[in-house]
């Protein structure tokens, strides 16, 4: 059963839970932000529209539900949608990561993602994923299929491809811990080298982007079990020799400027899978719901809803 936004435990910070708010209070429809526990660890989400069917969003690595705040009003037209903080990320609790592979760290994301489905009681859904979200979703829709009625993945992991080494060392350094000491212009620096709109430009979306990814309690958590999948020495887990397992509908959605997963990497993958589509989004590098949310959500709002996308917006 979730509660409303209470803790007992670890908190997030008031300077974090105001960020979001104010970026919240920019979307075009009410968003409700709740918390649940999932083996004990306190889950922060957010839930928007209704419907028959529903839409499960997961971010990415340094992310939070949040961040799907400017396409959240196309996407809850007809639906109900829901976003989650995974554990170790965002506003939800950060317990320390203790394995030791990045079969353990995909572990914990996709088994957090099943017990949450769970706990909304959700028997089958629609799910999307960004980036690690990507990654988190294609794991449980090869382990679960049962539970996936369509999947979508945003520029995601798990599907081959490699950072460069410069964007491996900015993680391997960690974000949370540079972006503290070094301020927000070397934050705004750091995300315009994948991103074709000035991150500075975005107001509350770029506020709550810095205050989630300024947080040291991710070092130890999320950020430990992310070193494991992508460090130093590449790329360590993906999941290209099962995608012709894949039989639901599933949709890549692409940056054709991603520096992080780049393009080829998508069009590789969608040749594997049977059922997939590719449409690429022009001049948008590694998040196109951020840089371009008006043409992503109608895009992928459209392919739920049955109708053919086009292969390049």
């Amino acid at each position: 059963m979730s509660v409303t936004l209470t803790t007992e435990h670890e908190e997030a910070s008031p300077a974090l839970v105001a960020a979001e708010e104010a970026l919240l209070a920019t979307a075009e429809i009410p968003i409700e932000r709740h918390e649940t526990r999932l083996n004990g660890v306190r889950i922060h989400y957010l839930t928007c529209g209704e419907g028959e069917e529903t839409l499960v969003l997961v971010h990415g690595r340094g992310g939070a539900a949040a961040l799907f705040t400017p396409i959240l009003g196309a996407l809850a037209a007809g639906r109900r949608v829901i976003a989650l903080d995974l554990p170790g990320w965002g506003l939800s609790e950060k317990p320390p990561f203790t394995g030791h592979t990045a079969s353990d760290a995909v572990s914990v994301w996709r088994d957090a993602l099943r017990s949450f489905l769970d706990d909304q009681q959700l028997t089958q859904t629609d799910l999307a994923g960004h980036s690690m979200g990507g990654l988190t979703a294609l794991a449980l829709a090869l382990d679960a299929p049962e539970r996936v009625r369509r999947l979508a993945l945003i520029d995601s992991g798990g599907l081959g491809g490699e950072p460069s080494f410069d964007i491996r060392l900015y993680f391997r350094l960690k974000p949370e811990r540079l972006n503290p000491r070094l301020g927000p212009r070397f934050f705004a620096w750091a995300h315009s080298r994948d991103d074709a709109q000035p991150i500075s430009k975005r107001g509350p979306l770029s506020d709550f982007m810095y205050a989630v990814e300024s947080q040291p309690t991710v070092i130890p958590s999320g950020g430990r079990a992310f070193d494991k999948w992508v460090n130093l020495g590449g790329v360590h887990l993906d999941f290209r020799s099962r995608l012709r397992e894949l039989e639901m509908p599933v949709l890549l959605l692409w940056g054709d400027r991603d520096r992080l997963f780049p393009y080829s990497t998508a069009l590789q993958a969608a040749r594997q899978i049977p059922t997939g589509r590719l449409v690429a989004f022009t001049h948008c590098g590694h998040s196109p719901h951020q840089e371009r949310p008006a043409d992503f959500a109608r895009t992928l709002a459209a392919w739920l809803d049955g109708y053919r996308v086009p292969s390049r917006v």
